[in-house]
């Protein structure tokens, strides 16, 4: 059980959070448009109405859910109201999933290739001992909570994970199978018996209960879905929570390896089993031995600790992209052996109903203490090594105000500028703070729709990268669909390697009609799309069939059924580009369409199903442009996109940065050492964080590959050639070249490379030092100088360079003089007149 200090405060002030893809629901169920209908349906979202997306389809036709393969890379985009990244706040981004199974595993269509058999995952399973009936208890069977919790009874209010056809928010006391859940009853009832962590921060704000439904951000207990809002409101949570990690983004970097090891993903979570005396279950060992309970411990998840990278800096007050002009983004893997087999128990890589999580944190510089509680300044705490974070507040701190040592705000606080203003009327009077301290510790949220995890085909090697490009987005115009936006391929400048794979699928909401205003081509509410080459993103016509050379690719796999007499079987660039193109459309009218809303003109799209899944394609070497022809009225015309296909098989890794070279003494004088130091590829620019240090290669990349392997170069002629260290070509970020001559100057530069190729345009920053003198290359470099110096020089040559000097100058001086005198006159000014 962690100490109270230990605990993570969310701490927030007023700030939205929308997740933009995956689409987030922001508490709506189908409905795409206007506002969401129930604030509280499966979460607190602290956000406003009009944001999110309804899921695919409409309520009475619920589209099928898209389904990611195992391991393949998703990047999530979200915008998010305050900053992020800057000293203006400290901030987490905490990403999590869940799947919580309905059955058999998903098989999701294997086009004849089948899929694998998870003997890996098995093994993995029994290396943790857990049975096969212990697995479905955990989530394999219909019914049952998701793994992480504390174990209970199935049944519809435990699992599985839905989306639901009922607006309703779920009932703990009256389970409801057509109602949405992600968090199962018995962990919303765990919260509501135990009690809450009084060790907490809660400023002065009075809490209405003991109970772990109450928190500063939500003092009377009020319930939204059925999560604990005291798990909602912090992390890492230090009760059995059934979230497991895939990412943290914060800038403060000093407490990465907090998160990372206190993260469930690692650490085993206690709570209190069947406490005798009554009251709330204790949350801490001792208190539950009192209670007559048994302090019992819930496994790790068995994953690898989360991520922990820097935060994107985003600007106050705006929805929108980075600084970097591009949408905020995590690059995410899509977690393998994520489901359990009820069969047989065993990992598998296929499960239904996923969801995913993302929680949007700040907190002000007002409310943030030393880890040493004796040190009351961030600059004291930072000299003696400590951190300054919110992460330190704890109750010692409650009820404390701006005259408190440090000074920490209260509700609605009037200022007088340390005595320079006063209340005395007239022309003076005190300033008064807008502070409400339930919102300097706010939690923002959104959640995805439920999603599905399959295997990859058999052929796909299993080290092979699949990247996923999709659609986000809804219909309208940028005010109508605003804080969400308008369509747009996702990502829209995808760059892959020869050898990489692209999985393509998309779902629309067919119940977007914002407050009257439907902005769009086809029938009216749809999300639809589709994709035709075009020539470069400055046309809005697409190439003819012959001329697109798009869906000429090395490789396909197709979604659908081999028996799928329309669109199973394997395709040639003919049925690629038609597929593509009207996106497997049935019972188009024929002749001419003059009627935009009517179901059978297959021009608009109209016959096409809300979710489209146009399988795997491994693509030719080459630069394409493509768009959606439905979506290019003026008003929506950039649902545009471009794909660059290298010839390397994979992207090669950028240069590595921040190499540093420092000479080293050794044993034997006559020969150089020199200690090189670099960062991996990254940015050329260290990310700072919130104590003010460097941090290197703590921000996530773009399409990350494998680790590059270095290859270190060194050169004794400043740059005119250069000989490779054959020492130094490991995938380490150091090396100690210890052949060089004593005494001279040095060049060094590092590449890298990977099996995408080595990127030998760009090196590293170079950089020259000179090695450790010898007693020999000393006494050289002495005689040098005083050369340079002229200390060394008879008299008669010094007379001599004097001479030399002035007749030199005298030279120079005759052949201007000539020249000028041989320069023909200027031309007349304009008509000839002075």
């Amino acid at each position: 059980m962690l100490s109270a200090r230990f605990l993570v405060l969310l701490a927030t002030v007023h700030a939205d959070v929308y997740m933009q893809y995956p689409p987030g629901s922001n508490n709506r169920l189908a409905e795409g448009g206007g506002n969401r209908n129930n604030n509280n349906r499966l979460m607190d979202t602290q956000n406003n109405a009009k944001g999110g997306y309804g899921y695919g389809g409409s309520a009475n036709n619920k589209a099928d859910p898209l389904k990611y393969m195992a391991g393949s890379q998703l990047s999530m985009m979200w915008t998010s109201q305050h900053s992020c990244g800057s000293e203006n706040a400290e901030c987490q981004i905490v990403i999590q999933y869940m799947c919580a199974e309905e059955g058999a595993g998903a098989g999701g269509g294997d086009g004849g290739e089948g899929k694998r058999e998870s003997a890996r995952g098995a093994r993995q399973a029994r290396g943790r001992g857990l049975s096969a009936a212990g697995l479905r208890r955990c989530g394999g069977s219909t019914n049952s909570a998701p793994p992480g919790v504390i174990p209970s009874t199935a049944g519809v209010g435990e699992g599985p994970i839905r989306d639901g056809t009922n607006g309703g928010t779920p009932d703990p006391n009256n389970p409801d199978a057509t109602r949405g859940l992600h968090e199962p009853t018995s962990f919303y009832q765990a919260c509501d018996a135990r009690e809450r962590n009084k060790g907490l921060y809660t400023a002065d704000q009075n809490l209405n209960g003991d109970d772990a439904r109450r928190t500063r951000q939500n003092p009377n207990g009020a319930r939204s879905g059925l999560e604990c809002p005291e798990e909602r409101d912090y992390y890492p949570y230090w009760a059995p929570t059934p979230w497991k990690d895939l990412m943290i983004m914060t800038n403060n970097l000093a407490l990465c390896d907090f998160y990372q090891q206190n993260s469930q993903n690692v650490a085993k979570k206690g709570y209190c089993a069947n406490p005798t005396a009554g009251g709330d279950v204790p949350n801490h060992p001792a208190d539950c031995t009192t209670k007559g309970g048994t302090w019992t411990e819930i496994d790790s998840f068995g994953l690898p600790a989360p991520q922990c990278v820097a935060a994107p800096v985003q600007r106050d007050n705006h929805l929108g992209n980075g600084v970097s002009g591009h949408e905020v983004m995590a690059n995410l893997t899509i977690p393998t052996k994520a489901g359990i087999d009820p069969i047989t128990g065993l990992a598998t890589d296929d499960v239904q109903n996923c969801v995913v999580r993302l929680r949007y944190n700040i907190t002000t510089a007002d409310t943030r203490v030393c880890s040493d509680p004796t040190l009351k300044t961030k600059a004291a705490c930072e000299a003696a090594g400590n951190i300054w974070s919110a992460l330190y507040l704890d109750a010692s701190y409650n009820d404390q105000d701006l005259s408190s040592t440090p000074p920490l705000p209260d509700g609605n606080p009037t200022v007088s500028l340390n005595g320079f203003l006063s209340n005395s009327g007239g022309t003076d009077s005190l300033l008064e703070l807008a502070i409400n301290t339930n919102q300097y510790g706010r939690t923002f949220q959104d959640r995805s729709h439920v999603f599905s995890i399959q295997s990859r085909p058999d052929a796909i090697p299993e080290n092979a990268r699949i990247l996923n490009l999709n659609v986000k987005g809804k219909r309208g115009n940028i005010v109508q669909t605003y804080p969400a936006t308008e369509y747009d391929f996702t990502p829209t400048d995808l760059v892959i390697g020869a050898s990489d794979y692209v999985h393509i699928q998309w779902t629309g909401n067919d119940n977007t009609n914002n407050n009257g205003n439907n902005n769009g081509e086809g029938t009216n509410n749809e999300d639809r799309h589709n994709i035709v080459q075009i020539s470069n993103s400055g046309m809005d016509v697409p190439l003819t069939a012959a001329e697109a050379n798009m869906f000429d690719v090395q490789w396909e796999w197709n979604p659908a059924p081999s028996l799928d007499t329309n669109f199973g079987g394997q395709r040639d660039k003919t049925a690629l580009t038609k597929q593509f193109a009207l996106v497997k459309q049935t019972g188009c009218a024929a002749g001419p369409q003059n009627n935009d809303q009517n179901r059978a003109n297959c021009e608009k799209l109209n016959q096409a199903e809300a979710t489209i899944d146009l399988g795997l394609i491994k693509f030719k070497p080459g630069q394409y442009s493509y768009m959606s022809s439905r979506n290019n009225n003026f008003s929506n015309r950039a649902q545009k996109a471009k794909l660059n296909v290298l010839r390397n098989p994979t992207l090669p890794p950028k240069p590595p940065v921040n190499l540093r070279a420092t000479p080293v003494k050794g044993n034997n004088e006559n020969v150089g050492i020199v200690q090189l130091e670099w960062a991996k590829p990254g940015s050329n620019v260290a990310y700072v964080g919130t104590d003010g240090k460097e941090y290197w290669n703590k921000e996530q990349e773009a399409g990350e590959t494998s680790p590059p392997v270095f290859v270190v170069q060194y050169s004794l002629d400043a740059g005119e050639t250069w000989g490779a260290v054959s020492k130094c070509q490991s995938s380490v970020t150091s090396c100690t070249v210890d052949f060089l001559p004593a005494g001279t100057p040095v060049a060094f530069r590092v590449y890298s490379s990977n099996e995408g190729g080595f990127d030998g345009e760009e090196p590293s920053e170079m950089v020259i030092v000179k090695t450790e003198d010898s007693s020999t290359s000393a006494a050289c470099t002495q005689q040098l100088l005083k050369d340079a110096n002229g200390e060394n020089l008879s008299e008669g040559m010094i007379i001599f360079i004097i001479f030399a000097s002035v007749a030199g100058a005298l030279l120079i001086v005759c052949l201007c003089f000539i020249l000028a005198r041989r320069q023909p006159p200027p031309p007349p000014p304009p008509g000839g007149k002075y």
